[in-house]
């Protein structure tokens, strides 16, 4: 199991990452220490400040042979591979502070910009042209560029400022990029380390998840008419921020769990690239702070005056579930809209019944049973259909049951308690949909795309006010 270390002189940080199994096996941490006494370069890789020529020839070991991330702008260190003795001798030099295994990180539309009053005629929209010229960092599952939201239509030149790439790999090449797109990276070295056997089947930028393809169109995809989802939600899809910049990061991979020092080089890579925002949909669950690698990370990233919005976990109403609740990140909690999308069952008798429904077509069932079944949780997923299974009932085609009302119950919880716990920033729309019907464009809630909304009017707000600091906006937003 991984493991991570942290300085509290953020000038003074070095990150380690070692893989920790037994005696003679390698294994995954993280370390960070408090180096102040000589300012020296190993091998022109990492300037560190050494306090001993014992501490100079272990990191030197360590940065030539078993490293394969060196940080330094949310972090000054590197990760590493090492065995256990290795992680012990790299603690006994004076100047070391801590370590931490890194542990797995979970990932936690036409409408919504009129919902949150953007017009077009007046407001932030055109104050800000909207969004053009700010560039949003997405940390995430990667992009699918060849989608119509990430053309470039009617984008100027890509800020000289930019300094990131446009990384090939797998089935992606750097013609992808354009000046809406402006840039992609991938990582992966942390959870190849844990997984040395793993297959990466698109090892690239490239997103075989769609996560990160949604959270990034939604946040500042370019305008795509005649949109809907099977009739449903027609219109113009936009981003929050239509005309600001995308760079994405991908860190995570349907081979394995997400790695942390994958996601802590994606940020730090944002922040050497010059991006404006980090938009961040994952974290840790029930993690203290001192162990959180990743809140340090968006730390060092504020102090660069960086932004850091990142969803607030889909857990709860219990105490301590509100994830990347630091107080320097723009903590995002999911909301609802004022739409709905209703569909009406005509049973034999004609009796009608209307409710929540996505489902595509007209269709006439014959000589079916009608269950109404309480016990069900919710009614959005097939295998819940088992529990409903009966020898009785054979041939069962139409199922009722209670809608769920668990995340409008966990919000309000949430806000009964605020004296005591943490409370998320602020709250976008994204409550009651997830569907997986064959799409190019689909309905998906949770706190990772209501923190896309939220990072869209972060950009514009950037884009007015350029010299706001990240807590500026974050108490205007």
């Amino acid at each position: 199991m991984p493991m991570r270390m942290i300085s509290k002189d953020s000038k003074h940080k070095g990150l380690v990452k070692v893989d920790n199994r037994e005696q003679h096996i390698l294994s995954t941490w993280i370390s960070i220490s408090c180096l102040k006494s000589l300012l020296v370069t190993i091998n022109g890789i990492l300037p560190l400040l050494i306090p001993s020529k014992s501490l100079i020839l272990l990191l030197t070991n360590i940065i030539l042979l078993q490293s394969f991330y060196i940080l330094d702008h949310v972090f000054h260190g590197l990760s590493a591979v090492l065995s256990k003795d290795e992680l012990q001798a790299l603690k006994r030099p004076p100047g070391f502070v801590s370590a931490y295994k890194d542990v797995p990180v979970e990932l936690h539309t036409t409408h919504p910009p009129e919902f949150l009053k953007l017009n077009p005629s007046f407001g932030l929209w055109p104050a800000s042209n909207f969004g053009q010229d700010v560039i949003i960092g997405v940390v995430d599952t990667g992009i699918w560029p060849e989608s119509l939201s990430f053309r470039d239509d009617g984008m100027p030149e890509i800020p000289k400022r930019w300094k990131g790439i446009c990384r090939t790999g797998t089935d992606f090449n750097s013609s992808l990029c354009n000046r809406k797109l402006i840039g992609v990276n991938y990582f992966n070295k942390g959870a190849l380390a844990a997984d040395p056997s793993a297959n990466i089947a698109m090892n690239s930028a490239r997103d075989t998840f769609g996560h990160g393809t949604h959270v990034a169109s939604l946040a500042a995809g370019n305008y795509v008419h005649g949109v809907s989802y099977f009739g449903y939600a027609t219109g113009t899809a936009k981003g929050v921020a239509p005309r600001a910049r995308l760079a994405i990061y991908k860190i995570s991979w349907p081979e394995f769990s997400t790695s942390t020092a994958d996601v802590i080089a994606g940020m730090d890579q944002a922040v050497a690239d010059g991006v404006d925002i980090i938009l961040i949909s994952s974290g840790f669950r029930h993690i203290p702070l001192y162990e959180d690698s990743i809140a340090i990370a968006t730390f060092g990233a504020m102090m660069k005056g960086i932004l850091v919005s990142a969803s607030a976990g889909n857990s709860g109403p219990d105490f301590g579930t509100l994830g990347n609740g630091d107080v320097w990140i723009m903590t995002i909690a999911p909301g609802t809209t004022d739409r709905t999308f209703a569909g009406t069952l005509t049973l034999g008798n004609g009796q009608k019944m209307r409710g929540w429904s996505l489902f595509p077509l007209s269709v006439l069932v014959k000589n079916s049973t009608v269950i109404y079944n309480k016990t069900l949780s919710s009614c959005n997923s097939i295998e819940l259909l088992s529990q409903v299974h009966s020898p009785n009932i054979p041939n069962y085609e139409v199922i009722i049951c209670d809608g769920s009302d668990g995340l409008l119950s966990q919000m309000r919880t949430v806000m009964e308690v605020r004296f005591r716990v943490g409370l998320p920033d602020k709250s976008a729309t994204r409550v009651g949909h997830n569907i997986d019907l064959e799409s190019d464009y689909i309905l998906q809630s949770g706190t990772s795309m209501a923190c896309l909304h939220a990072s869209g009017i972060a950009a514009m707000l950037k884009s007015v006010h350029p010299e706001w600091s990240p807590s500026a906006i974050k108490s205007a937003g």
